[in-house]
């Protein structure tokens, strides 16, 4: 997003979180008799840093009043740009940057005091947004352990870890201010106490007892570790830092804080005044308005304040005129201009909004596993807010997911592997809610499917074949095997899912302990784990050592020790799933020839620690009751053992262990194979598919380590799940404002950092985000809304081409399940909680979050054309983030979309729309709104529609309108054309009408081609007229009407005629039905009519076969075969009819000869009167 420079106020302002003083410093009358404050003496060292550093030798020093040295180490003195504190010390960026005081203090005796001011840099952002930074460090020295002397916590609260205990503050303070630190240990007491800008915060807390009572170096800025990332280096200005050894007291404490602090709030109160003149010299406003009144009134006062040393007088007069600027702007409109003429980028708004979804638990209580339907309940507000895609079968849990068996009925569907599939009590999945399930529904809501493959258990042929089974039509069949688009038909859906965005894998860079925290699966096991990208690249042979083995549908290990039955099958978990293939009677069975897994493999059992090895054996039936033998099936992956007779049968709750190897197809073969497929599949069906395929591997050099391969073309982009990891926080509002900071920095900040490395062409796929790994039931509420709403403007802004909310349903609770917190889902269930283990149940109820509306709003309706957009300014939150986002969009109709957030929490906005390229004067105008009465305000069982989206009344507009926006709200505002908008209806039935043509069935389609591309250039011009719509048709209707169609092949019916001419119609009871049927034959015509001619002929054949021969009276029967031995003889057997009497043979044959002399006379008699004609 573009913005001006906002003139904002000049200053290192004191957050409004700064403690209310109780008084003023008391002064002498006479300076010349004035006493030195207490706080002034005993100071063991004070740094100020005014006179700046002085370097020797290549070594920076800087040194204290009295004399001591600290050397800086990747750290300089550099002015702080604030008149208050002049030079400082400046930390920037990295690690390892800190001042060192060599052997300086004991912490760990008696009592001692750290003081100092600092302004911590927010916009350095950190790899982990979770981690402190260190103000305060000793380190190690001579066995003594260093511990953190004093720590700020991501959410703004201090620590210390002196005695080996924690004892934070529950007060957080405002990073991006200049702020004020006292620290004063007691180890006598063990207590610490904290003076926040002046101010004891709470009581003194415990420090712990573990003491390190030694003279150690301090560190000012770092950990003592090296290359510490968390906790990290501060990051900022530090100055005015004090040491003492000894206690400060209450009122040293405030002293010491009150020497700058005064001449500080000066200088912002009189930015602020500079400012405040500034609105009220340039204000249109009628002197009587009470805003401008009260703006007045402030200046008045602060100006006042200025003059005096009362800090009570200062503060109360910064935060008055505050207040007062802030109501003056809050009525004077910040403008957004869009210029709808410069279209930034293009997106596909059908789909781009979309959530994911997971096939576990019966899609969480959505799926009817009895009816096989999803739940009309939940569809309705599925359907409600609109998503334009679904991502199956999930996260974490598709990383296992075999797809082949969740297909056919129900009962012979086979249990799916939880990604962490050994985590305590997890058992197989029931995959009722399977890949047809989740395509049906995806076809009955408008939402296109986003499917993660498992790289963990699949191949490239079994990429391929999925990719058969969603995209081609019955009867392609592009790789000349099974031919899965007829299985799919069979299961229902004879038309193709046209499934185009495929992400290969889930997560799989995300590291740990296989089973339980690891995405990486085999590729841990290649190369002994030393290089996963690599083997997620390319695959490789993965070799596992003393392996536990597991039941087909539970990987679980207790589950998959021996329960001591006969005929045990355990399989090696990571053994290639066998593709199939089909029998002679055409059914898909197991390929035996398939290598699942190498040669070698060795089985040992017994308990952890204590196993022995059983021998692999070809056939169980030779063996013994005590052999420990198995047999291994290497087309499976299945070990089976013996019954007790043949071959010992594993003791009950022994665990079985394999050594073995598997070879495993990588990311660039599967992805190969499924745009090869997709290649296949077009050259067939004539069709243009696209099959676009993501990496899961977020890694910084994913991409470059494919150009090193040449295979770019492979992969078309990175997934991307910008969480914003946990938000800590010590009430709402500080986790409001927090989690509004890690939209910013680990949500949008993650995936401006990746892009730098994903090349031109390629894009960035966020397919989960969300306020991640909290509890809070302010997940549920307005809070998350305007977190999801704030991102999403960005993440359409960085070309992702679909962005998908994790997840859609989760049951409704205060804490997390398998998969993580509930809270995050945007449709929550509730009811049936005793069926939750696996989502079978009618008792589940739903109802829609206030993030879900996010949804509804955007999807409503929004335009594939993204314009430019630019704020007048933007006004920042204390912690600096950015307050408005917005996006705005044009459909080819005209239509424009606004969709703007307000994210801040305190302060209502309006904004005026300054709209050019469209006069909008006429148009009519409808605004929906998301607003609540609290960040926290959700929806619940007992009140679903607390939060909910409300409509303005629809208006005319006479100009730029103006928009008004309520603190944390988000609004979507549609301006509609009262252009006239061509009729294309024609014209697309016209296109339609000649792509529905076979080409092949033309002597010349090419001579349409070009008007038809024309045609659909005319359909895709959002501001073509009705001039050009009209002309395209006309081209188009005269281009078809010249199209000469091939005439009909008659081949078969003249084959069909020559054989009926052979005929002789005599030897026939009644030739009448093939002499209609030749009759009936029309010639010329085309060859769009080649099923009636071919028709034609199989008329006349059909005639020929139903002919009955002509019985002639007398003649002989022919002689019988004899009749095999003990076949009896068949009553009838002979073909002459029996009459009554039998005629002799002899008689038979005299009838023969003379009828043969008759027709030889008569033919002879014939000829001779022929020729006297």
């Amino acid at each position: 997003m573009k913005r001006k420079n906002l003139k904002m106020v000049a200053s290192a302002a004191l957050a409004l979180t700064m403690l209310v003083q109780v008084g003023a410093p008391v002064y002498a009358e006479e300076p010349d008799v004035l006493a030195e404050p207490s706080w002034k003496t005993g100071v063991k060292d004070h740094w100020s840093f005014e006179a700046g550093a002085t370097t020797t030798e290549g070594q920076s020093t800087v040194a204290s009043d009295q004399g001591t040295s600290g050397v800086l180490h990747d750290i300089t003195v550099e002015e702080t740009g604030n008149e208050v504190f002049g030079k400082a010390l400046k930390f920037g960026a990295g690690t390892d940057k800190y001042m060192r005081l060599d052997d300086y203090i004991n912490t760990g005796a008696g009592q001692t005091s750290f003081s100092m001011w600092y302004k911590y840099d927010t916009n350095i952002t950190e790899t982990n947004a979770n981690a402190s930074a260190v103000l305060l460090q000793h380190e190690d020295k001579n066995g003594n352990t260093g511990r953190t002397v004093l720590s700020l916590t991501s959410d703004g609260k201090y620590d210390t870890y002196l005695n080996a205990t924690k004892a934070p503050t529950s007060k957080a303070v405002s990073k991006s201010d200049w702020q004020h630190i006292t620290v004063v240990f007691d180890q006598n007491s063990k207590k610490v106490k904290y003076y926040i800008n002046g101010e004891l915060e709470g009581t003194e807390k415990n420090l712990g007892t573990t003491v390190t009572n030694a003279t150690l170096p301090l560190r000012v800025g770092a950990h003592k570790a090296n290359n510490s990332k968390d906790p990290h280096p501060m990051r900022g200005f530090v100055d005015e830092f004090y040491v003492y050894d000894r206690a400060l007291n209450d009122e040293e404490a405030k002293s010491l804080y009150e020497d700058k602090a005064a001449e500080l709030y000066k200088v912002d109160l009189r930015a602020l005044i500079a400012e405040a003149e500034e609105l009220a010299e340039g204000s249109e406003l009628p002197d009587t308005d009470p805003v401008l009144a009260a703006l007045k009134t402030a200046i008045n006062e602060a100006t006042a304040a200025v003059e005096t040393a009362d800090m009570d007088a200062l503060k109360s007069a910064k935060e008055t005129l505050e207040n007062a600027i802030n109501a003056y702007k809050a009525e004077q409109p910040i403008d957004l201009t869009i210029n709808t003429e410069n279209v930034t980028q293009s997106i596909d708004a059908d789909s781009i909004f979309g959530i994911n979804h997971r096939y576990a638990f019966n899609g969480y209580g959505t799926f009817d596993s009895e009816k096989m339907k999803m739940k009309d309940e939940f569809v309705a507000l599925y359907e409600d807010a609109g998503f334009g895609s679904i991502r199956y079968p999930g996260g974490t849990i598709s990383n296992l997911f075999n797809w082949k068996t969740t297909l056919g009925p129900k009962d012979q569907r086979k249990k799916q592997m939880h990604g962490f599939y050994n985590n305590p009590g997890q058992g197989g999945i029931a995959p009722n809610f399977g890949i047809g399930e989740i395509a049906t529904f995806a076809d009955n809501v408008d939402s296109e499917i986003i499917y993660v493959y498992s790289l963990g258990r699949g191949s490239a042929q079994d990429a391929a074949d999925l990719v058969e089974y969603l995209n081609a039509e019955v009867g392609t069949n592009p790789n000349e095997g099974i031919d899965w688009a007829e299985v799919r038909s069979r299961n229902g859906h004879p038309e193709p899912y046209n499934v185009r965005y495929f992400e290969i894998g889930n997560e799989m860079n995300q590291g740990g302990e296989d089973g339980r925290t690891s995405q990486q699966y085999w590729t841990a096991y290649v190369d002994g784990g030393s290089a996963t990208e690599k083997a997620y690249i390319d695959g490789g042979i993965a070799r596992f050592n003393q392996r536990y083995t597991v039941k087909e549908e539970d990987w679980n290990k207790t589950a998959s020790q021996s329960d001591g039955s006969e005929n045990q099958v355990r399989y090696l978990m990571y053994a290639n799933v066998n593709p199939g293939k089909l029998n002679e009677e055409g059914e898909i069975v197991v390929d035996p020839e398939f290598k699942a897994v190498e040669p070698g493999v060795e089985i040992t059992v017994g308990t952890d620690g204590n196993t022995v090895p059983w021998t692999v054996v070809k056939d169980l039936s030779k063996s013994g009751s005590t052999d420990r033998h198995c047999e291994v099936d290497y087309s499976t992956g299945a070990i089976k053992f013996g019954d007790g007779v043949h071959g010992k049968i594993p003791e009950k709750g022994n665990n079985i262990y394999a050594t073995y190897s598997v070879r495993r197809d990588g990311f660039t073969e599967i992805s190969k194979e499924i745009k090869d497929t997709t290649a296949k599949i077009n050259e067939k069906e004539k069709k243009e598919y696209a099959a676009h395929v993501y990496t899961s591997y977020e890694s910084h050099s994913f991409f470059q380590k494919l150009a090193e391969r040449n295979k770019e073309d492979l992969c078309d982009g990175m997934t991307i799940h910008p969480y914003s990891n946990t938000v800590k926080a010590s009430d709402t509002d500080s986790f409001y404002d927090q989690a509004m900071l890690q939209a910013e920095t680990q949500g949008i900040g993650k995936v401006k950092r990746l892009m730098t490395d994903i090349p031109e062409g390629k894009v960035p796929v966020i397919s989960e985000y969300g306020i991640f790994r909290n509890t809070e039931s302010q997940l549920r509420s307005q809070t998350h809304a305007i977190y999801i709403a704030k991102v999403l403007m960005e993440y359409v802004r960085l070309g992702s081409p679909y962005i998908q909310k994790h997840c859609l349903t989760d049951w409704y609770s205060n804490g997390a399940d398998a998969l993580g917190p509930t809270q995050q889902a945007v449709i929550q269930v509730y009811g049936g909680e005793e069926d939750r283990n696996t989502g079978e149940s009618d008792k589940f109820k739903f109802f829609s979050t206030p993030s879900a509306h996010v949804f509804k709003m955007l999807n409503a309706g929004f335009g594939d054309n993204i314009v430019e957009t630019e704020f007048s300014e933007v006004p920042t939150m204390s912690n600096g983030v950015e307050t408005l986002s917005t996006l705005a969009s044009m459909d080819e109709s005209g239509n424009l979309y606004v969709a703007i957030v307000n994210a801040d929490r305190e302060n209502n906005r309006k904004i005026a729309l300054n709209i050019n390229g469209v006069d909008v004067t006429g148009r009519k105008m409808n605004v929906q709104r998301l607003e609540s009465e609290t960040i926290t305000d959700e929806n619940t069982p007992e009140n679903k529609d607390k939060v909910t989206v409300t409509e303005d009344e629809e208006i005319e507009l006479t100009g730029n309108p103006v928009i008004n926006l309520e603190k944390h709200s988000f609004v979507t505002v549609k301006i509609e054309t009262n252009e006239i908008v061509a009729d294309k209806s024609e014209l697309q039935a016209a296109v339609d009408s000649v792509e529905g043509l076979i080409k092949d069935h033309y002597t010349n389609f090419e001579t349409s081609e070009d008007e038809l591309a024309a045609a659909k250039e005319v359909l895709a011009n959002g501001k073509a007229t009705q001039d050009q719509v009209d002309k395209a048709l006309a081209n188009l209707r005269a281009a078809k009407a010249e199209l000469v169609m091939k005439d009909a092949e008659y081949s078969k019916v003249d084959a069909a005629i020559a054989k009926a001419e052979k005929l002789n119609k005599k030897d026939y009871k009644d030739f009448s039905k093939v002499e209609e049927a030749i009759a009936a034959v029309v010639r010329g015509k085309k060859i769009d009519e080649q099923t009636e001619v071919d028709a034609m002929a199989q008329r006349i054949e059909d005639a020929i076969a139903a002919l009955e021969k002509v019985e002639v009276p007398g003649k002989p029967e022919k002689p019988e075969k004899p009749e095999k031995p003990g076949k009896p003889e068949k009553p009838n057997g002979n073909k002459v009819p029996v009459t009554g009497d039998e005629t002799t043979p002899i008689l038979w044959m005299t009838l023969v000869v003379m009828s043969g002399a008759i027709i030889r006379v008569g033919k002879k008699r014939l000829n001779i009167i022929r020729k006297n004609r």
